[in-house]
């Protein structure tokens, strides 16, 4: 997977242009919740995005998506504000009684956050912060946030 990655990365680079503004993102976001994640965000008009994000480990697998809108500040930086929703799957093995428990868990998300795009390379990199609210399965609260990593496409 990493090597097909990898491929994709490079044929981008050696396909699009370079510029400060882009369109497209496509890249990686660790953080809370979702700690690793393939990750991408796509304009649909001047100022409104989607995002989306994928990740797992050993037993689950997180969806993330979100609607943002965004207004640039200067020189490459724009903030950001949003939310979503959030669907992950787990499962586990009780200890006690050997069984396999599989289990889903949804919630919605605020969001808030600044990036920037350099202007001479196609690179974007973003930090956001907000609340995360979970809805089935079980009720809780908390407070998440993200550093994301993308190649930006014009």
């Amino acid at each position: 997977m990493k090597k097909f990655l990898l491929l994709i990365l490079l044929y981008s680079v050696t396909t699009f242009t370079f510029a400060q503004n882009y369109e497209t993102a496509v890249g990686i976001k660790g953080g809370f919740p979702g700690y690793g994640s393939l990750n991408l965000k796509h304009y649909l008009g001047a100022s409104t995005a989607i995002e989306g994000s994928i990740g797992g480990g050993a037993n689950t697998l997180w969806l993330q998506g979100l609607y943002e809108l965004n207004y640039s500040l200067q020189d490459g930086f724009n903030w950001y504000f949003g939310g979503g929703l959030n669907l992950g799957f787990y499962s586990y093995k009780n200890q006690i009684t050997n069984d396999r428990i599989s289990n889903m868990l949804v919630g919605i998300n605020g969001i808030v956050g600044i990036e920037y795009t350099f202007e001479d390379f196609p690179l974007n990199v973003a930090l956001d912060t907000g609340p995360n609210i979970r809805i089935i399965n079980s009720i809780g609260f908390g407070w998440g946030g993200g550093i994301a990593v993308r190649y930006a496409i014009k």
